[in-house]
């Protein structure tokens, strides 16, 4: 069949090799000519037409395949049948499975804990949508070239793969085997899965899997008789602690083992990596509305944008393995930078601020790795512009705003505080200021502009951007503005800043590479490493929740109306590009429980106009949420996820203003009115006074 179907066609794709082959299917490089690109095609062999109902439940199959969407699971783009030959279109991704990484020998331990946590997420995410794997093995993992796990076969296995036993039908491949599907009469749930994913990180441990024989019949057997088998004595390495993880994912059965496969990737993290935080686990030229003061662009003296570039995409990644099915392309991405603000009458300061949450199949996953991660929570906003009262201090609900459906969240804290930074006083200086618009407190005055300012974790300190000698550089303070300690000193523009989860790291941008690159460091100013290396300026990077990605928006050179918003591991590896619209997408922030980003967007939108927009990470499907013929911009997300809080122009006087806007009620409100620019909030962790 194979020999065959190369160089023919099925349906639209020019079939070009053959990938992979096992008993019951085969996977081909294939060329879509209609969007221009490589595809992988799984392709089933003819005989399984005899059924008259097979490729009905076939395509409804790898149809529900196709809805799962996460950072972590291979994307289906296609189903459909040629010359009786069925077949499954899927994002081809060149790189290799697991198990051609396991053959190599065991991978390190903090890229196996990795991988378990990104298979987990796309597991928990299929789980929760009542969708069982059934077949999990090293073969129907992918690998792109960073080593992030894309979760293959889902489901169809149940169709396409079976060992016959003595008249009777047993899913699945003998080593990674439940118990239960052994057992007769009983109960297949998503436990499983989970089972294989602890035979998995036992071979990706010490090389071997818990049960082997050269008789199938004899490895189903071992998994319901024979006692599970230590890690430890097979490869010392292997800590008790981790052993003990493995021995409980292996239970015999369901109810002994972890509740869902991310309860068990946080406790081989906690067991394996004790040292690690498990935590982790700009307008158009037609526009004649005034600059937001962040556009110009991060570090450009003289209120000129730094020269901009772009954003390289890697090679996509090809799992060649056994059964390998096509697998997708993350895309490594592209573009640009803006980021500080306008300064005094007729400078902008090169600004830089955004604010992503801490911290993405992802992702890990979920991706299970790119990105880890996210299991939708109830945002529903359809793009109608909550009003304001004639004085502009109210915020009814107008017709139409949408609300978080489902949703019970506390009212807002009096207590709670924004820092943001203001040119009210002539540059640019960092405030506070309560959500309700009191207690406004100033923490810094110098002659120097400072921007951008991030929370501590615990609310305790703040970290910024300050231009002290003609470039930007990061500072820590106290959150009464004392203590003041600079990080970085040097003639190149360090800026952006965001605090890590954990405490114990500082994201930011800097273009000590010639173009803005997303860089970490330790709270003291050590230990810089680069993440992402391109020709774009990447820039405002925000750590997830779990501390595991770090989001961003890049820009593509001379060119400020079109930038893109990106994840990247916290640990670096390929990017993974979330926009790709042509227009600006900018200044993103995660919500509190990571499944939602929110970000400054002119999508859909007249020229010289911008919105706050949210998007679902797992679909990547994104609705307005502000608007108007107005800029709103930077938006940060409460502690408890109900509010938004972002700058914009809206009241008319052509000044930027704070706003919160609250997503459970529509309710919208000005908190700021000066003749100045009040600029990139950033909510408080905590409402307790330093």
């Amino acid at each position: 069949m194979a020999e065959n179907l190369i160089g023919q066609n099925l349906g639209q794709y020019e079939i070009r090799m053959l990938l992979g082959k096992g008993g019951m299917s085969a996977v081909y490089l294939a060329y879509q000519p209609s969007m221009d690109r490589l595809v992988a095609i799984k392709v089933l062999p003819r005989e399984f037409m005899h059924e008259e109902t097979f490729l009905i439940r076939f395509q409804q199959e790898a149809r529900t395949i196709a809805r799962l969407e996460h950072l972590h699971i291979l994307p289906v783009y296609d189903v459909g049948e040629d010359r009786g030959i069925p077949y499954i279109v899927m994002r081809y991704l060149p790189g290799g499975t697991l198990t051609d990484l396991i053959n190599n020998g065991p991978p390190p331990l903090a890229v196996t804990v990795r991988l378990v946590e990104q298979v987990a997420d796309a597991l928990d995410y299929a789980h929760e949508r009542g969708i069982i794997h059934r077949d999990l093995k090293p073969s129907n993992i992918l690998l792109d070239n960073s080593r992030n796990a894309y979760l293959a076969d889902f489901g169809i296995a149940r169709v396409t793969e079976a060992i016959s036993l003595t008249g009777s039908r047993v899913i699945g491949t003998p080593p990674y085997i439940a118990p239960e599907m052994v057992r007769k009469g009983e109960e297949i749930t998503g436990a499983v899965d989970i089972y294989a994913l602890g035979v998995i990180a036992f071979e990706m441990l010490t090389g071997l899997t818990p049960y082997s024989d050269e008789d199938p019949m004899k490895v189903l057997m071992a998994h319901v008789l024979e006692p599970v088998p230590s890690a430890r004595e097979i490869a010392s390495s292997v800590s008790p602690g981790v052993d003990a993880v493995l021995r409980r994912c292996l239970a015999k059965t369901p109810r002994e083992r972890y509740r869902t496969a991310g309860e068990f990737a946080q406790e081989l993290a906690r067991a394996a990596l004790p040292g690690r935080s498990v935590a982790r686990l700009s307008p158009s030229l037609e526009d004649t509305t005034p600059s937001h003061p962040r556009a110009a662009g991060n570090a450009a003296p003289q209120g000129e944008p730094p020269p901009t570039q772009e954003h390289v995409s890697p090679e996509p990644i090809l799992p060649v393995g056994e059964e390998a099915v096509s697998a997708g392309y993350v895309e490594a991405e592209e573009e640009r930078r803006a980021g500080m603000w306008v300064l005094i009458p007729g400078l902008f300061l090169a600004l830089v601020a955004g604010i992503v949450g801490t911290a993405l199949f992802l992702t890990d996953g979920n991706p299970a790795s790119l990105l880890a991660i996210f299991a939708p929570p109830p945002v529903s906003v359809a793009g109608s512009d909550p009003t304001l009262t004639p004085t502009g201090t109210e915020r009814p609900t107008p017709a139409g705003t949408p609300t978080l459906p489902g949703v019970s969240l506390p009212p807002p804290g009096g207590g709670d505080r924004l820092a943001f930074a203001s040119n009210r006083d002539g540059d640019y200086e960092i405030y506070l200021l309560d959500i309700d618009g009191s207690n406004l407190r100033q923490l810094t005055s110098n002659a120097a502009n400072d921007f951008d300012p991030a929370w501590s974790p615990d609310g305790r300190q703040i970290v910024f951007a300050s231009q002290t000698d003609g470039d930007a550089e990061i500072k820590i303070m106290n959150a009464d503005g004392s203590g003041v300690r600079q990080l970085t000193n040097n003639a190149i523009s360090d800026a952006d800043p965001d605090w890590s989860p954990d405490g114990e790291w500082i994201a930011f941008s800097s273009n000590r590479d010639g173009d803005f690159e997303i860089y970490v460091m330790r709270t003291d100013g050590s230990d810089v490493r680069q993440l992402t290396f391109n020709d774009y300026d990447d820039l405002t990077p925000r750590w997830s929740p779990d501390g595991l990605r770090i989001g961003y928006h890049a820009r593509m050179p001379n060119d400020l109306d079109s930038n893109d918003l990106y994840i990247v591991d916290a640990e670096g590896g390929t990017p993974y590009r979330l926009t790709d619209n042509g227009v600006l997408d900018q200044w993103l922030d995660w919500s509190p429980d990571g499944q939602h980003i929110a970000y400054t967007s002119a999508e859909g939108l007249p020229a010289g106009q911008r919105a706050i927009f949210v998007m679902e990470l797992l679909g990547q499907a994104s609705e307005q949420v502000t608007g108007g013929q107005v800029h709103d911009d930077d938006p940060a997300w409460s502690p408890d996820g109900s509010r938004l809080a972002f700058d914009s122009n809206r009241d008319g006087d052509s000044f930027y203003d704070l706003f919160v806007y609250n997503l459970l009620t529509g309710e919208l409100l000005q908190l700021t009115f000066e003749a100045a620019n009040d600029v990139a909030p950033a909510w408080q962790p905590h409402p307790e006074e330093p």
